[in-house]
């Protein structure tokens, strides 16, 4: 047995040292890819608290967590004399980690609500509660679980074209470890969170689970071989044909065709009617955003009639006109932002959405997409305060 001791510690070192090595080439090229997510039993998932990383994947930003487990500074929940403060909830949009914290569309409301009185001369403050891939479930019960704690005056909801109305759909959403409302028989909203007792997700909170992304965020190799096990987010939507992405919902941007997507609409709405019910009764405004995804405000026309065509729609804003009418019905402010963002697309030549490295007219929206979006956002809430 001594005589391999050598051998075999000769091969222990090397790996070590290759294992070392490789490390130094990932973090000279660049590389990173830490786990960002951890598992919730009222959530599905929330971010890990106090991570520091370089996102990468698309775009290219420094990305911190709050220690209390957001895109975020960490905010006191006293709310201080002369503040007015705007909650964000939302996905990947208001997550925005494509983009550094001062790019977002929410960072950028403050200076320009400030330039036009809004809030009566008060400081605004903004929060951000949005978290990559949520539905409007979700974002209910951040708002009924967190946000509301904050005592914000003004509730913003961001909301996804592209794949929101599947997100609140359990029929038709792939991730199921998640919160679903769900129709009863008498069509009002139930909430169904068996996911927490599934074993498949309690699985995912074992110590071996955590005790493996610990070691992720020290080591660019283990990020590495995790990423190669999954699939990235931003993998699951590489562009298909026409501009429309896998993992988005071309069939939203039309009228719904059978059943199970009109009952996605209907749990949608009424799930919007909850959410700003929640808010006014606890004293805060609500507004709802619509945000479109890229192929509705893509700047080549061509692009979007071919798309137009597949459908048989005359345009591709059936769910911006359909939640804006919706709105109306039920005392909601909302912006579609698809509209002012296609005029300005095709007038300026310009791509809102994507990045060099990963392709342009694609994914999330780069720093000039969300430039734009803080723009028309806060022109309605000044035009609102007048």
């Amino acid at each position: 047995m001594k005589r391999f001791l050598p051998p075999l510690l000769i091969v222990a070192v090397a790996s070590l040292v290759g294992i070392a090595l490789f490390e130094i080439v990932l973090h000279t090229v660049g590389f990173s890819a830490p786990i960002w997510y951890r598992p919730d039993t009222h959530l599905g998932w929330t971010l890990r608290p106090g991570v520091t990383a370089l996102q990468t994947k698309e775009g290219r930003a420094l990305i911190e967590s709050s220690v209390s487990g957001w895109r975020d500074q960490d905010h006191p929940l006293e709310k201080p004399a002369g503040v007015y403060r705007i909650a964000v909830l939302g996905d990947s949009y208001a997550e925005a980690m494509q983009v550094e914290r001062g790019e977002t569309f929410w960072a950028g409301l403050p200076e320009r609500l400030a330039a036009c009185g809004f809030g009566g001369g008060r400081r605004i403050e903004v929060l951000n509660f949005g978290v990559s891939g949520y539905g409007t479930a979700q974002e209910y019960l951040v708002l009924e679980s967190k946000a509301l704690q904050f005592k914000p005056d003004l509730v913003l909801l961001q909301f996804t074209n592209g794949n929101d109305v599947r997100n609140n759909s359990q029929p038709l959403e792939e991730e199921k470890a998640r919160p679903f409302f769900v129709l009863d028989t008498d069509g009002a909203l139930r909430l169904d969170d068996s996911f927490a007792s599934e074993p498949s997700f309690l699985s995912r909170m074992s110590t071996g689970h955590e005790a493996f992304k610990h070691l992720a965020d020290v080591s660019r190799v283990v990020q590495l071989l995790n990423n190669a096990r999954s699939q990235t987010l931003f993998q699951k939507t590489v562009v298909a044909s026409a501009g429309v992405e896998q993992g988005l919902e071309p069939l939203v941007l039309a009228p719904p065709r059978d059943r199970v997507w009109e009952d996605a609409w209907q749990i949608t709405e009424k799930l919007l009617a909850k959410t700003n019910e929640l808010a006014r009764r606890n004293g805060a405004g609500f507004m709802l955003v619509t945000v479109p995804y890229a192929v509705q405000v893509h700047p080549d026309a061509l692009v979007r009639e071919e798309l137009q065509g597949k459908l048989g729609v005359t345009d591709l804003f059936y769910p911006d006109t359909r939640l804006a009418e919706f709105s109306r019905r039920n005392g909601i402010d909302a912006v579609p932002l698809a509209p002012e963002m296609q005029r300005l697309a095709e007038a300026r030549k310009a791509y809102f959405y994507g990045f060099q490295e990963s392709g342009m007219g694609r994914g999330h929206w780069n720093a000039e997409g969300h430039r734009v979006a803080a723009d028309i956002i806060s022109r309605r809430l000044c035009a609102m305060r007048q």
